[in-house]
């Protein structure tokens, strides 16, 4: 491989680190998430109460979801191949995705279900509704609690959060749903908040879904400022220009780059400190993994089919700079 090609890898060891805290986590929160599904479907059969059984199916997704994201991330610690050359990171991203439709699916059915609850409102035993659905909140707080330290670090783990969050919101709608039953004897009350529950279900997935799509759109990562990385790149001397930029996220915590760099006849006579320098650049300052740079004496020789210039920016002011 060209010198002036060559790509910069992230150590593993911080993606090791990450997906055994995520692994530990995961499944902390199953189960006790497991454990209480099992307490809120036998309490929403006794009652006939549909918004404690629509939590109990939105816990039986929760279940499933952490499921899934054990799996994907056992399966994304597989070593890259011929045939999978950046690994197989992407399986979070896909077991995200499945994730949020899954949300869709649940929510569809409580709405369903619902519906037929206005036309024929039955008895809901209040008392079980409001003590199960005040012993749900609790588990799902300590479930979210524990989920949340890893959130952050992964698309995988914030959708089995997400699902752990929607069905937290879900428990305080039971409870005020168990409330209204027993005091007011609103049973009406009981398919109201079964749907509140699908709807706060579809909202935690809309924003899962949006990152998802875009990093499997190979979208620029949303905390990278590719003007500012640009203009960086271009203040070391003897570089003329950037051009040909694509950035993307391989899965969540790993992005990379590739970029054809001009330079002027001097650096290209000896291309390796500036290669160095451009790569600890994107790797250092902006974090990003896995780096591929080509330098170029002018864009003439370019054959790539498109460029992607990035839009001028205006430079900071080095008056009280020293050269």
């Amino acid at each position: 491989m060209d010198s002036s090609q060559q790509p910069i890898l992230s150590p593993p060891g911080h993606s090791h680190d990450h997906r055994s805290a995520s692994r530990r986590s995961l499944r902390i929160s199953l189960a006790l998430i497991m454990a209480y599904m099992v307490v809120e479907v036998v309490g929403g059969l006794v009652s006939g109460s549909l918004a404690l059984l629509a939590d109990a199916g939105h816990m039986l997704t929760d279940g499933a979801a952490i499921s899934l994201a054990l799996l994907a991330i056992w399966v994304s610690g597989r070593p890259a191949s011929i045939e999978q050359t950046f690994g197989f990171h992407r399986t979070e991203i896909l077991a995200a995705l499945l994730n949020a439709l899954s949300l869709w699916f649940i929510s569809a059915l409580i709405f369903f279900e619902a519906s037929r609850r206005f036309d024929d409102t039955l008895d809901v035993d209040g008392g079980i509704m409001l003590v199960v659905g005040a012993v749900g909140l609790l588990v799902n707080l300590a479930a979210a609690w524990v989920l949340h330290r890893s959130s952050g670090e992964s698309l995988n783990v914030e959708g089995a959060f997400l699902h752990v969050i929607a069905d937290l919101l879900g428990s305080v709608a039971v409870v005020a749903g168990g409330i209204l039953v027993l005091v007011f004897e609103w049973d009406i009350a009981d398919p109201i908040f079964g749907i509140v529950i699908g709807v706060l279900i579809l909202a935690s997935s809309l924003r899962l879904l949006w990152k998802v799509v875009h990093v499997l759109m190979e979208g620029t990562p949303s905390h990278l400022d590719l003007h500012r990385l640009c203009q960086r790149l271009e203040e070391l001397e003897g570089v003329t220009g950037v051009h040909d930029i694509h950035a993307w996220s391989i899965t969540t915590g790993y992005d990379a780059l590739s970029a054809h760099v001009t330079a002027d006849r001097t650096v290209m006579q000896d291309p390796n400190p500036v290669l160095q320098a451009l790569r600890d650049i994107a790797s250092s300052e902006f974090g990003i993994g896995h780096v591929t740079i080509q330098l170029e004496d002018s864009m003439e020789g370019c054959v790539e089919d498109h460029h992607i210039e990035h839009p001028a920016v205006q430079a900071p002011s080095h008056g009280n700079d020293e050269s």
